[in-house]
C-alpha cells in the first residue's frame, strides 16, 4: 500500500468513526430527553394520584356531614317528637273513626261499623 492509499483509508476511518461518534452522541441525547420526559409524566401521574386521594377524603367528609345533617333534621320530625309536642298533647282523642272510600263511579262509601252508602259527593247530600 502506498502512502496515498493509507492516508485515504485513514480519512475514511476517521469519517466513519466521526459519524459513529455522532450517532452514539445522538442516541445518548435522545435517551436523556426520553428519560426526562418519562420522569415528568411519572411526576404528573403521582401528583394526580395524590389529588385524587385528597378528593376522596374530602368526599367522605362531606358525606359524613350530610348524614349528620339528615339525622339532625329527622329528629324534630320523628314520631316521638310529634307525640311529645305540646300541640299534639292538647288535641282531643277521636273515639269514633269513620273512613270514606271513593268508588270508581264517583260515589263515596262509608267504611267502618255502619258501612252506609253516601250520595254522590257532587250533590253534597249525606244519608
Amino acid at each position: 500500500m502506498t502512502n496515498k492509499q493509507t492516508q485515504k483509508r485513514s480519512i475514511e476511518m476517521a469519517a466513519t468513526s466521526s459519524g459513529l461518534r455522532r450517532i452514539v452522541q445522538g442516541g445518548i441525547l435522545l435517551n436523556v430527553i426520553l428519560g426526562f420526559t418519562y420522569l415528568m409524566m411519572l411526576n404528573s401521574l403521582a401528583t394526580q394520584g395524590f389529588d385524587l386521594e385528597n378528593l376522596k377524603t374530602e368526599k367522605m367528609q362531606i358525606q359524613k356531614q350530610m348524614e349528620e345533617i339528615d339525622i339532625a333534621l329527622a329528629i324534630p320530625t320523628s314520631l316521638y317528637a310529634l307525640e311529645s309536642s305540646e300541640q299534639v298533647q292538647n288535641m282531643a282523642r277521636v273515639r269514633s273513626r269513620n273512613f270514606l272510600e271513593v268508588v270508581d263511579d264517583g260515589t263515596l262509601t262509608m267504611l267502618g261499623e255502619e258501612r252506609k252508602n253516601l250520595q254522590n259527593h257532587k250533590r253534597g247530600g249525606l244519608n
